[in-house]
């Protein structure tokens, strides 16, 4: 009997030895994704982390883009506050997109992107956003050129929003996959922020400007100028701040919703202006 129990006990000291965990790390790979020309990006900057930054690859093969260099100058600019015609300092915009075919400038040649955070639709002459993550979580596209001193005029229609879902525009971002830049946001419960990545730099109150019945067709700018950032909205300037972190970049727009599937909108037309450092 004492045999027999010893046999059981070396038996089940093997097995347990065999479904134990084992180390399969040199199996693993690591690839670093090529920056593309067009892509769109997702974070979540409540859980923000610089070495390991989130990026989505959307499976599409575009040019390159080389990173960008500092300018040989920077001249020091009037300040912005008060401007609300980014044409009184950028002259006629350089690019305006109104997505009839798709938008090539935006990576959207084919008029779609459906991926597990945000579904972008280009139809009807605009592109309709409908992100597919909460609870803060930013979905971002960006275009070329990197822009020093410019502005970003973004007219759009809120179909469904609620409480803090946000949207607006991204400036200076210097790459495409890092989610860093300015962000020109404005939040369905009519306030108006710049914020430097995650950090709220200042804000202000929008109610009276911000036009929050579905349908309705809202205009906002971002001016970047040296070190001054002004947010426009429907024609008022709302919120200008200074700020030295960023000198160049890549701009587009951005979606944040607070709810499940509560956020829903459709970018009408999308301009850029500038006449300074371009990359």
């Amino acid at each position: 009997m004492k045999v027999l129990f010893l046999m059981i006990l070396t038996t089940v000291f093997a097995v347990g030895h065999l479904i134990s965990p084992k180390d399969f790390s040199f199996l693993s790979t690591e690839t670093t994704p090529t920056v593309t020309m067009e892509e769109t990006s997702e974070i979540n900057f409540s859980t923000l982390d610089t070495s390991n930054e989130s990026h989505t690859d959307l499976g599409t093969s575009y040019n390159a883009v080389p990173e960008a260099t500092a300018t040989a100058e920077h001249v020091v600019p009037l300040d912005i506050q008060g401007i609300t015609d980014p044409s009184q300092l950028f002259g006629d915009p350089k690019s305006e997109d109104t997505f009839e075919r798709g938008s090539s400038g935006f990576g959207l040649s084919a008029g779609l992107n459906d991926d597990p955070n945000i579904r972008i639709i280009a139809l009807n002459n605009r592109l309709s956003l409908e992100p597919k993550k909460n609870n803060g979580w930013i979905s971002w596209r960006l275009r070329p050129p990197s822009v020093n001193d410019g502005a970003a005029e973004m007219s759009f229609s809120i179909i469904t929003c609620a409480r803090g879902d946000r949207t607006g525009i991204l400036m200076r971002s210097p790459d495409y996959n890092s989610g860093h830049g300015y962000y020109f946001s404005l939040s369905c419960e009519g306030t108006v922020s710049i914020l430097r990545d995650s950090t709220v730099i200042n804000t202000a109150d929008a109610r009276g400007v911000f036009k929050n019945s579905s349908g309705d067709v809202n205009v906002m700018t971002a001016l970047v100028r040296g070190n001054n950032l002004t947010l426009v909205l429907n024609g008022e300037s709302l919120l200008s701040v200074q700020d030295e972190t960023y000198k160049e970049g890549f701009s587009g727009f951005f979606t944040a919703p607070q709810g499940q599937n509560t956020l829903t909108m459709d970018v009408l037309s999308y301009k850029e202006y500038y006449n300074g450092s371009v990359q």
